[in-house]
């Protein structure tokens, strides 16, 4: 039946004679070698997506779970094989972590044999697909022998250890557990891997970590910011999207604003608001705007080029890249050396625009940006040329004391003005005012 089993055909005709019933009782026999082939028999049927359901209906799994403490490598590993395969399904998921799957399985990772820890670490990246046993699995232990794995050589180990840990990770209780027990170091270590997977899977486990207020710091003060920067180099997209999220997330910490630009971040952020990938966009527009808010780096952004790009952002179609642009935008304008140069690079006329959009974010965020602008002298003229003068007023009209306050400072910083006096008059600002 093992060797029938294999046929795709044969899974189905197998299944539906009955063999289900009798192959499960063959698990508890005495003979090891029965054993073995009932649980491969079980595992090449359980490839078929109905099999997997059936086969659990009948009772298989506590026998299967009993067969990975066996004293005979075989049939732990077809068993092992056979919960891999049944894994996939989400009921099935749960209905092992329920029948007590974890603790063998745990168990498996330790083990000396590098087969064994394979099989039952596909099998625990499988079930950490469930939102409830990403919780399970850390409390029965699977973190240090999970966190044990990343330091080893073995290429399919550390890709199945990376991938759970990412996934159990996602859980807020995790994101501080993993961290705990030691998990943040040898992610870092894998940063440079020259396997892609493994690289793209540990950027994802600390893209996610760095979500935590307390790991934010550590990620840091464990040395990761100079590999997480050189991976925004990355072919990979995936990678490139995970460590400029990262960065997004340390970039909120007040000593790292200033950290992640002393490590040479700030030209490859801002090449990366050119990057077609929105997602790349967004994370690197927020990431700059965090930095923005430190007084150093309002100035180091505009010296490395940030200005042109920042601006080009706000033409984006993207609602969500435009907004984070004209925050960063905004930050970059409180400096008093950046108001002449926002207005010299072009800014001027895509934030008057976005004082019509029907975004109320992106609209009072441009219109701070304009109100800062305003105070240089030299760019009093200018706005009024561009056209700034009505779309001023009609802030005024909103029911919004937010949107009316930021109009009628800027006009009354145009005001003082002889040629913009008489234009907002024309305009007709008595009557709001």
């Amino acid at each position: 039946l093992r060797n029938l089993s294999v046929n795709a055909d044969n899974k189905v005709y197998i299944v539906d004679e009955g063999a289900l019933p009798p192959l499960i009782k063959l698990l508890q026999s005495p003979v090891e070698r029965i054993q073995e082939h009932a649980a491969g028999a079980l595992r090449n049927l359980s490839v078929n997506n109905d099999n997997k359901v059936k086969i659990v209906i009948e009772g298989a799994l506590p026998h299967l779970i009993a067969l990975l403490r066996s004293r005979d490598k075989k049939v732990q590993v077809q068993a092992c094989q056979t919960l891999q395969n049944i894994a996939v399904n989400d009921e099935n998921e749960v209905a092992v972590v329920r029948e007590g799957g974890l603790p063998p399985l745990i168990a498996l990772l330790s083990s000396p044999d590098e087969e064994l820890q394979e099989h039952s670490s596909v099998v625990i990246h499988n079930l950490s697909e469930n939102a409830e046993n990403k919780v399970k699995i850390v409390r029965e232990g699977g973190l240090p022998p999970l966190i044990s794995l990343l330091s080893g050589f073995n290429q399919r180990l550390l890709e199945l250890a990376t991938a759970t840990v990412m996934n159990l990770a996602t859980n807020p209780e995790n994101k501080v557990r993993i961290a705990q027990r030691g998990g943040i170091p040898p992610l870092i270590g894998l940063l440079p891997s020259s396997n892609d997977l493994v690289q793209e899977q540990a950027m994802g486990s600390l893209c996610q970590l760095s979500m935590n207020a307390e790991n934010k710091v550590k990620i840091q003060q464990e040395g990761a910011l100079g590999s997480i920067i050189s991976l925004l180099k990355s072919p990979n997209e995936q990678t490139l999207i995970y460590s400029s999220e990262a960065l997004r997330h340390l970039s909120m910490n007040a000593q790292n604003k200033e950290e992640i630009e002393r490590a040479g971040a700030l030209p490859l952020l801002v090449e990366l608001l050119s990057c077609p990938l929105d997602e790349v966009q967004e994370h690197v527009a927020v990431c700059l705007q965090n930095l923005s808010v430190n007084a150093n780096n309002k100035i180091r952004i505009v010296q490395v080029g940030g200005l042109p790009a920042l601006i080009e952002l706000l033409r984006s179609r993207n609602k969500k890249v435009q907004a984070q642009g004209v925050v960063a935008l905004r930050n970059l304008s409180v400096n008093p050396d950046n108001e002449s140069k926002m207005v010299e690079e072009g800014g001027l006329p895509p934030l008057l625009s976005m004082l019509r959009s029907d975004d109320e974010l992106i609209q009072l965020q441009a219109a701070v940006a304009i109100r800062n602008l305003s105070v240089e002298p030299a760019n009093e003229i200018k706005i009024m040329e561009e056209g700034g003068i009505p779309p001023l007023l009609a802030l005024l009209r909103y029911n919004s004391e937010s949107f009316q306050r930021q109009g009628t400072i800027t006009l009354r910083n145009l005001s003082v003005h002889d040629e913009c006096e008489a234009k907002v008059v024309t305009e007709g600002a008595l009557p709001p005012l």
